[in-house]
C-alpha cells in the first residue's frame, strides 16, 4: 500500500532536464503551423443563443468536421457577420486557427465592457490573441 502511494504523489519522478523540455514557440508550433493562405473555410453561428460565432480558419477544418463541431449552432460555409467589437484568434498562422467573434446583439448581447475583459483573458493565454476585423485586413 505504501508503494502504491508512493507511486501516486510522484516518488521517483523528477522534473525534466532543461534540454529535453519542450517549447511551444520553437518545438510544436513549427510543426503545426499552416502551409496556405488564411481563409475562413466555414463559421457556426451562435449569435441567436450566446451572441458568439465561430470562423474556422484552419486547414484541419474540412467540411464535415465543422459541420460535427456545430451542432449547437448555424452552419455556414461562409464568415461570421463583422464584429465591431472582436473575437479571440486561438492558435493563429496553425493548421487548426479559429476565431471566436463577440456581438452586441442577439441571445447574450455583449458590451464593450465585457469585451475588454474578454480580450485581457484571451491575450493571457500564449496560443491567442483579442483581434479586431480591421487587423486581419493588415495581413
Amino acid at each position: 500500500m505504501a508503494l502504491l502511494a508512493f507511486l501516486f504523489i510522484g516518488g521517483g519522478c523528477s522534473e525534466v532536464p532543461g534540454d529535453e523540455e519542450i517549447n511551444y514557440e520553437d518545438d510544436v508550433k513549427p510543426l503545426i503551423e499552416t502551409k496556405t493562405e488564411a481563409k475562413v473555410r466555414g463559421s457556426c453561428s451562435f449569435i441567436e443563443g450566446q451572441s458568439t460565432c465561430i470562423d474556422f480558419i484552419g486547414e484541419v477544418f474540412t467540411e464535415d468536421r465543422m459541420r460535427m463541431s456545430c451542432t449547437e449552432g448555424k452552419f455556414s460555409l461562409d464568415a461570421c457577420p463583422y464584429s465591431d467589437l472582436g473575437g479571440c484568434q486561438a492558435t493563429p498562422g496553425t493548421v487548426s486557427e479559429s476565431i471566436i467573434w463577440s456581438y452586441d446583439y442577439g441571445g447574450q448581447p455583449i458590451s464593450a465592457e465585457e469585451a475588454g475583459y474578454a480580450a485581457q483573458a484571451c491575450n493571457a493565454m500564449s496560443i491567442s490573441k483579442w483581434v479586431l476585423p480591421s487587423d486581419l485586413l493588415k495581413k
